[in-house]
């Protein structure tokens, strides 16, 4: 599954696009139309019958990535955002309030109980059933209460934060939120570069990526590196310095290496695809040792990540 879009849950709800094909229909058997407008009534009709089958074909919620479904129960729509927050927070058995909040690709799934009224499904059962999901997967239980379950758990090298909530009447969501860090699309231009190095003798860049822990350019990167070239080959006499930055996640000494890996791989890529004269171009690696914000937290971890070009 790729999360590349938003789809909302009106726009999924197959009761929703039912009501307006419906409409559609009543409008077709009106006596009242002339020509013109029962073909206009007839192409609605054909676009909602269209757009019903194939948001029911598109939708990110059958099947799920993580969890199959209960028994009398359906998906009655879901939400999926290419990068949003999950909060956790609850009261733990020392009475601490803990609370943060965990970002990534979103997904929220709402589930509707079919069966008979009465013999709907406890929250204790429908928790349950979650909480040996995940463990079997060696998942953990964040923490429980009577309308809320937090989960996470690790399966191929993701990590998933899970959050369940339900009313007791059967009904229920699961919010999911796979860790990851959000893709740049907004890049400082050629232009603004150079502001920012004449006002700072540096340039901050959070739209160069790399996997983790390894120092390969990713091709989500292309648009910050043209620019970051653009502003070089317009001033031909300015050199610089390439640093690569990490966060506090490992070793100091595993960190060195790999931001200093990381910088050299840019440097590499502004000679041999922009031809950026070497000798304009240095590259080092300074770990975790110059953050911009704090390393106790994913959010702020993500902001130390990054690579600076410094004017020397």
């Amino acid at each position: 599954m790729h999360p590349n879009k938003n789809i909302h849950f009106q726009t999924l709800n197959p009761w929703y696009l039912m009501h307006q094909y419906k409409n559609s229909q009543q409008i077709i058997f009106s006596s009242k139309l002339n020509t013109s407008q029962m073909i206009k009534a007839l192409l609605i009709s054909a676009v909602f019958y269209t757009v019903f089958f194939n948001a029911l074909a598109q939708s990110p919620c059958d099947p799920h990535p993580l969890f199959n479904i209960l028994p009398q129960h359906s998906i009655s729509g879901c939400e999926q955002k290419e990068y949003d927050k999950i909060k956790v927070e609850f009261t733990d058995k020392d009475g601490t309030w803990i609370q943060y909040e965990k970002a990534g690709y979103f997904l929220k799934t709402f589930y509707t109980f079919e069966g008979e009224w009465g013999k709907n499904p406890s929250n204790a059962m429908i928790f349950q059933n979650y909480i040996q999901a995940v463990s079997s997967k060696g998942g953990t239980v964040i923490n429980q209460s009577k309308a809320n379950l937090f989960l996470h758990f690790k399966s191929g090298g993701e990590s998933w934060y899970i959050h369940i909530q339900s009313d007791q009447s059967g009904t229920f969501s699961v919010s999911c939120v796979r860790e990851e860090n959000m893709n740049q699309y907004i890049v400082l231009s050629a232009e603004d570069i150079a502001k920012e190095m004449k006002a700072n003798g540096k340039a901050t860049f959070y739209g160069i990526y790399f996997d983790t822990d390894k120092s390969d350019i990713k091709p989500e990167s292309n648009e910050t590196l043209e620019q970051l070239a653009k502003y070089l080959k317009s001033n031909p006499k300015v050199n610089v310095f390439i640093v690569g930055h990490t966060d506090n996640t490992g070793s100091f000494e595993h960190n060195q290496k790999l931001s200093e890996k990381r910088a050299e791989a840019v440097v590499n890529h502004l000679i041999g695809t922009y031809q950026i004269a070497a000798a304009r171009l240095k590259a080092y690696g300074v770990s975790s040792l110059s953050p911009v914000s704090t390393n106790t937290s994913e959010e702020g971890k993500s902001k130390n990540r990054r690579v600076e070009m410094v004017l020397r």
